[in-house]
């Protein structure tokens, strides 16, 4: 499945990357799973929010046939 990066995780991996998810998943595993390919961006990770489907996900569990769209939003910050 391709998971959508935005911000500093966009610039620095690319735009998406392709995830082996299992058929049922929660938000924390698509976190985890990035973090074995890319273990220098762990910390951005761990404070990243993950958007199922356009929403932000929690601990709830996700079925994979049901998805459509996973993104993973870094915090942003503004002046």
């Amino acid at each position: 499945m391709k998971v959508k990066l935005f911000s500093i995780l966009a610039e620095e991996i690319g735009s998406t990357v392709d995830l082996n998810l299992s058929d049922s998943f929660y938000a924390k595993d698509v976190k985890d799973d990035i973090k074995k390919l890319y273990p220098d961006f762990s910390e951005i990770l761990d404070q990243s929010l993950v958007a199922v489907n356009e929403e932000y996900a929690d601990d709830e569990a996700f079925k994979l046939a049901d998805v459509t769209e996973i993104a993973i939003i870094p915090p942003v910050s503004g002046g």
